[in-house]
């Protein structure tokens, strides 16, 4: 598909289903898509970024926790039976082939007192964060999967941070929850993205001086 082709046909789909009910990737359809996650996770690091953020000699402004499948199983139990979170976030857990979170890390947002420089360096972090993910929602789409880019919900606690192994300092962005075209399991609960019919082009405005 042209790129044009992939962006129209991205859509938002909330796929749920019980913790009890997570059906296990086989090992082939795994290591297949592995590759091709890893693949589209490098490729959407080619996102531009202004200011090099520079944590631990790493100057992208933005980190990737990806939860393979038998992990992503251990963090819906974990959400459900010790963080006892009764939200559709361990549904959307279990329901998921992989979940990719997306972490943007601010550089002055703590400062009690911002100069406008300053905030501006961290909203461009931000925006830089965020055309990462579009990058990677779309190169995903491409091949055939199915994506929900959620805020995390529970996800952006503490205690899942260190759950996870992700430095308190970083900020959550998206928790992308992915479904191989392998495991389109129509016993699942798929709940439409409910602004898809809602687009207009109101937003545009051609300057004429």
């Amino acid at each position: 598909m042209s790129i044009q082709a992939v962006i129209l046909n991205r859509r938002t789909e909330k796929v749920l289903c019980d913790v009890e009910s997570y059906r296990p990737v086989p090992p082939e359809v795994a290591e297949r898509n592995r590759k091709t996650v890893l693949e589209a996770v490098k490729a959407a690091g080619w996102a531009p970024y202004h200011h090099t953020r520079g944590v631990a000699g790493i100057p992208e402004p933005w980190r990737v926790h990806i939860l393979w499948h038998d992990d992503v199983r251990k963090a819906a139990v974990y959400l459900r039976d010790e963080l006892q979170n009764t939200t559709k976030v361990p549904k959307l857990a279990a329901a998921a082939s992989v979940v990719i979170l997306v972490t943007w890390l601010p550089q002055f947002y703590e400062l009690a007192a911002r100069s406008d420089g300053q905030v501006a360096i961290d909203e461009e972090h931000l925006a830089a964060a965020s055309a990462m993910v579009q990058n990677l929602l779309l190169l995903l789409t491409e091949q055939g999967m199915g994506t929900y880019w959620g805020s995390g919900g529970v996800f952006r606690k503490p205690e899942m941070f260190d759950y996870l192994g992700i430095p308190r300092g970083e900020r959550l962005l998206a928790a992308l929850h992915v479904e191989y075209r392998e495991m389109m399991d129509p016993g699942k609960e798929r709940r439409p993205g409910k602004n898809r019919h809602k687009r207009t082009d109101a937003w545009i405005r051609e300057i004429s001086l």
